[in-house]
Order: structure tokens, then C-alpha cells, then sequence
């Protein structure tokens, strides 16, 4: 047989998220609703996905699955930004400029500065609960659109994503104790539970 795969069950992906709080089902309202805003929004997130997997690379060079995993999954984070912006082309949507993610900002606002290794464990899982987030909108957004140009690319996003926050979570509790890692990820999760409320209220992508 040929073709694309079927499409993974939404409340499957949905299901399997750590997530504490979900987004409102309004933000997907949004973000169909402005699909120019989401998509030059989306494409700034690639970039700075795959900016930020090369940035754990600079700063611990030495870890060589890191480095390894980061590097590629910052390859693909930039196919994910080719056809994005392949889409932007094609509508004749302008693309932005790279900005500050608020979402992404509040989130390592609360990382263990300056203290190792603690701060790669919390780098990590910022990049884990980053991805956990998206997978979700993505999902959200394919069960709302039926946009023929637009599901492709959601289809393959989500399942990407959830494979994204799995890989980060992974790489964050190596060599850590179990339980003061688990209880670090309930921290974390509360804390973006708190940032999440706040959002979801712009059809961006952590709007």
C-alpha cells in the first residue's frame, strides 16, 4: 500500500501528554480563525526549537548523547521550518521576525541559574514540557481544521512532538536520583500548569 499513514488518533497523542491543565478548546477556535497569524508564529518556533537544541550542544559539548540526540533533532526542527515556510509562500503570508516567546520566557525564568547540575536538568525538561505543550496544540488544531494543506503537516507534527518531550525527559533524569528527579518534574509541571493559565488567549502557538 502507498500513501500517507492514517492519521494518529488526537485523543490517543492527547491522552499520553503529562501536561497538568489542558488549553481551551477556544484557542484552536483562534488559531484556525488566523491561520496566517499561527503559521508565521509556527515558523519563529521552529527556528528558535532549533536554535535551542544547538544551544545544549554549546553548553555541555561534552555529553556525547546529548549532543548526538540535539543535533539531530535541531535537523529536524529545520525540515519541520522548510515546510512551514513553504506554506508561507504559497499564501503569500509574511513571515515574522524572530521575538520573544512569553510562554517559553516564563517558563526559564523559574531554571536553577547557575547551579549545575541542576540547570541541565532544568534546561532539559523546560525542552520537554516546551514540546509537551506544542504536541498538544498541534493535536488540538487537527481536530478542528480541515484544511487540506494544513492537516499533513499536523498530522506528522504531533506524533514529532510527543517523540520530542520524551527524548528531553529522558536525557534530564540520566544519572539522577529517581525520586528528587520526579519530584523536580511535579515542580515543573505545577509551575507550567500556572504559566498555561495565563495563555491560550492569541492564535499563536503558545498564545
Amino acid at each position: 500500500m502507498t500513501g500517507r499513514p492514517a492519521a494518529p488518533d488526537p485523543a490517543t497523542i492527547l491522552a499520553d501528554l503529562p501536561l497538568l491543565s489542558p488549553t481551551p478548546r477556544r484557542w484552536a477556535e483562534l488559531a484556525h480563525a488566523r491561520l496566517d497569524v499561527f503559521l508565521a508564529d509556527h515558523a519563529v518556533c521552529e527556528q528558535q526549537a532549533a536554535l535551542s537544541a544547538l544551544s545544549l550542544v554549546a553548553h555541555y559539548p561534552e555529553d556525547e548523547e546529548l549532543v548526538e540526540r540535539m543535533t539531530a533533532l535541531a535537523i529536524e526542527e529545520v525540515s519541520h521550518l522548510r515546510r512551514v515556510a513553504t506554506l508561507l509562500r504559497r499564501r503569500r503570508i509574511a513571515p515574522s521576525r524572530r521575538r520573544g516567546n512569553p510562554y517559553v520566557q516564563a517558563l526559564r525564568k523559574k531554571m536553577a541559574v547557575g547551579r549545575e547540575p541542576q540547570l541541565k536538568t532544568d534546561r532539559l525538561l523546560v525542552g520537554a514540557l516546551i514540546e509537551a505543550r506544542s504536541c498538544e496544540r498541534f493535536t488540538r488544531l487537527l481536530e478542528r481544521t480541515d484544511d487540506p494543506e494544513l492537516r499533513p503537516l499536523l498530522h506528522d507534527l504531533g506524533p514529532a512532538e510527543k517523540r520530542h518531550w520524551l527524548l528531553f525527559h529522558r536525557l534530564a533524569q540520566r544519572d539522577r536520583d529517581p525520586e528528587e528527579f520526579a519530584k523536580r518534574w511535579r515542580r515543573w509541571l505545577a509551575v507550567e500548569r500556572d504559566i498555561a493559565a495565563t495563555r491560550g488567549v492569541e492564535p499563536t502557538v503558545h498564545g
